[in-house]
């Protein structure tokens, strides 16, 4: 019962707001992409997203949930990361999640997120995987939100825009992963992109 109230209040928070809000979007890319973002960054990205073919992997947890019941709202299509359950259940999710993409789907993946260890700002190489099985481009995403709250409490550092401020969100170019790319020169471009 809890649960089903915080679901629906995150919605109504997050809408409340996000519609509220002036985007500007800067080289947004036409193509297919895989959009790698910080986990800091998503609440204001939810309401963009709705206008793309996208599909996430959330974590099977509470706040898991709310992630799903909001992405629906938004028309998202959603697999969920299954945390307890075997190795070979879990390859199942990653295979649909990347027959997805191969079918036209485009994911975004908070390349700091779950599973742990979890740590701010620091990308993890699950994205490239997903682009070199897929072939299609790793795109770095930035956020600038003009006013803000920010919960410093959390490891991600969530950022909550207030009503009716400006939000860039800025792309970078679209890059192939290789066998050689690595969740280093990835931190480097998402926070070179932050920078500029």
């Amino acid at each position: 019962m809890f649960n089903f109230f915080l679901t629906r209040l995150f919605w109504i928070i997050n809408y409340s707001i996000c519609s509220t809000l002036k985007y500007k979007v800067i080289n947004e890319p036409p193509g297919h992409s895989l959009f790698a973002v910080w986990h800091s960054d998503v609440f204001a990205l939810y309401y963009w997203a709705r206008r793309r073919k996208i599909c996430i992997l959330p974590t099977e947890t509470w706040r898991g949930e709310s992630i799903v019941y909001v992405a629906n709202k938004y028309g998202l299509k959603v697999l969920r990361f299954l945390d307890s359950k075997t190795p070979l259940e879990r390859a199942k999710v990653l295979a649909d999640f990347i027959s997805l993409i191969k079918q036209g789907y485009e994911a975004a993946m908070a390349v700091d997120g779950p599973p742990p260890p979890v740590i701010h700002h620091q990308a993890k190489p699950g994205i490239l995987y997903l682009s070199r099985k897929t072939g299609v481009p790793v795109v770095a995403t930035a956020v600038r939100i003009k006013r803000k709250i920010i919960f410093f409490w959390r490891w991600d550092r969530i950022q909550i825009p207030l009503p009716w401020s400006e939000v860039d969100i800025h792309f970078g170019p679209p890059y192939l992963a290789t066998a050689s790319s690595t969740a280093e020169e990835l931190d480097a471009k998402m926070n070179s992109l932050a920078g500029e």
